[in-house]
């Protein structure tokens, strides 16, 4: 019996050996994942994205009011692929500029302010690319549209004036090869705004192109541009820090070999240093995926955030010098076996390489990653996360080169990048191409908020005792904060609305047949006897046991509503 077990493990261990090997039917299987993507977010294109009626976001210590813009960013397709995704923001005086896959610079100072620039960013000779197909001498390549994508700006002060960088994929038709190039545009003293720049493709200076340049692959997709990297952080007085993804070099998704992040001669998998004024570049970490966030504290410490496969997403304290093991070790899976992956010197243990100070299991898909300091005093010193996966925000507080806790903030839609204006305002990219800018403000005191409520229904000491502990015990179960459904339907504007009308997904069929909105008389009623409001609905009878408790309880839901 045991060594029929371990024969089968053996064969299993075996078999997904050779599926990451030998990327029998991966081609298939990625294709079929994008298409259900794109099937999907076909019925989303329909109409405005959801996303775009947001107003405000459940959040711990603070509220957070959203303000949001539909960015006019084109695609070959009407929805969202893997492929036409991308971008990154930066300040550039009042405005946030916003670089999106495809290279139209686009300004905004408010979500009622966006505007295309006069700015024509470097060529990545997409065209070129996309011509491939049309050879039949390169069958071997699957060629697809979009790889080829622009994934960061920033605008910075360096030895020879303020300047936007900008990192893409770039292709080289000469040698059918590709870069993750760095290019500057050099912007006068006197500017003050995006609007007084008019740039060609030609005024931008390339100044770093990363070796060598990557061959196209015949395993899976020919450029996987989606795996890049390309974040930028600037530290004064000159160096701009890159990371720089495997593009899936890593012996799996591309052919037979060692992993490109693990040679210390190929800048790919790496995090590099580049100086600006003389153009040289190093390498500071190896051994990375694809590192899609990066951000740089006020007292030099670098962290990225990189996207791990099936599994194990990580947040790394850079450290100049340190190799944090991939493909050699991870925390993550294969995608297509959910097995160990080839090679890997350990399975699920990450014990001789520098470890992640925090991972995701499972994965989020971290995409972005930013340091806050000055949009709210209790949020100052705390790393943002953005995810595209989880469709949410991720607080990290960093304490003594640990996280001590992870909050997570549920935005709805899957977040491309996290930036802090220079006003503090916290600014999101989403693939829905929508800019979210995002204050925070104090908590509404529910103290002062119930005080209010007792003072204006004249209610005894004794009535008022009995009121707060049934509002106690609708919080055991129901969140007061703005749009949280997440356990049960929130309490926060509950009343006006229409019955069963929340994102929440645990209505009972009986109400959800209900129709109207809640006001004095349908809570009054539902409260009494949930069951005979609305058969098999999981509400238990909550045992208040007259009337005046009841209405005062109304009451209350009534002026929180009002409040919220």
């Amino acid at each position: 019996m045991f060594s029929l077990a371990f024969g089968f493990i053996g064969l299993a261990v075996f078999a997904g050996y050779e599926i990451g090997k030998r990327q029998w039917l991966l081609h298939t299987v990625f294709e079929k994942v994008d298409r259900r993507i794109e099937k999907a977010m076909a019925k989303v294109a329909r109409g405005q994205p959801a996303i775009l009626s947001l107003e405000r976001l459940p959040s711990h210590l603070i509220d957070l009011q959203a303000e949001v813009a539909a960015v006019p960013v084109g695609r070959v397709s009407p929805y969202h692929t893997i492929r036409e995704n991308g971008g990154g923001l930066t300040s550039f005086g009042a405005d946030v500029l916003l670089l999106p896959y495809d290279g139209r610079i686009y300004a905004a100072s408010s979500a009622k302010d966006v505007r295309a620039t006069k700015v024509t960013v470097p060529d990545t000779n997409r065209a070129a690319y996309e011509a491939l197909t049309d050879d039949p001498e390169n069958t071997v390549y699957q060629i697809k549209a979009g790889y080829l994508r622009y994934n960061d700006l920033i605008q910075f002060s360096g030895p020879d004036g303020p300047a936007l960088a900008i990192s893409y994929t770039e292709y080289h038709p000469d040698r059918k090869c590709v870069t993750n190039t760095v290019a500057l545009l050099p912007l006068g003293a006197e500017v003050k705004s995006i609007d007084e720049v008019q740039a060609t493709a030609d005024d931008w200076q390339v100044i770093y192109r990363t070796a060598p340049c990557l061959p196209l692959k015949t395993r899976h997709l020919a450029i996987e541009g989606h795996m890049a990297g390309g974040k930028l952080v600037f530290e004064n007085p000159s160096t701009i820090y890159m990371t720089s993804g495997d593009y899936h070099f890593d012996g799996m998704r591309s052919e037979a070999g060692p992993g490109i992040a693990q040679n210390p001669t190929a800048e790919y998998g790496k995090i590099l240093a580049i100086d600006v004024a003389s153009g040289d570049g190093r390498i500071v970490s190896m051994g990375h995926r694809n590192p899609q966030g990066l951000t740089l504290t006020p007292d030099g410490t670098l962290y990225t955030l990189e996207h791990g496969p099936k599994g194990g997403d990580e947040l790394n304290l850079v450290r100049d010098g340190a190799n944090y093991g991939w493909p050699l070790e991870s925390y993550g899976l294969t995608y297509w076996a959910a097995s160990t992956i080839p090679g890997s010197l350990s399975y699920g243990r990450h014990s001789h390489f520098e470890r992640p100070i925090y991972s995701w299991v499972p994965s989020i898909a971290g995409s972005a990653l930013t340091y806050v300091e000055g949009f709210h005093p209790s949020w100052d010193g705390d790393l943002l996360v953005a995810a595209l996966l989880d469709g949410s925000l991720f607080r990290l507080r960093v304490a003594e080169g640990r996280v001590v806790y992870s909050e997570r903030i549920e935005v709805g839609t899957r977040i491309r990048d996290v930036h802090q204006h220079s006003d503090g305002r916290i600014v999101l990219w989403t693939d829905d191409r929508a800019m979210i800018f995002l204050t925070g403000q104090d908590r509404q005191n529910r103290s002062e908020l119930f005080a209010t409520s007792v003072r204006h229904q004249g209610l005894s000491n004794h009535d008022a005792k009995r009121l707060e502990t049934a509002i106690s015990a609708c919080a055991e179960c129901h969140s007061f904060e703005v749009d949280d459904h997440a356990r049960s339907p929130s309490l926060a504007r509950i009343f006006g609305s229409k019955i069963a009308s929340t994102s929440y997904d645990g209505y009972s069929n009986g109400l959800s047949a209900q129709t109207g909105t809640w006001n004095e008389e349908t809570l009054t009623e539902f409260l009494k006897d949930p069951q005979s409001f609305a058969s098999g609905t999981p509400m238990p009878n909550p045992g208040f046991d007259d009337n005046r408790l009841i209405q005062s309880l109304v009451a209350y839901l009534k002026l929180v509503s009002e409040s919220f």
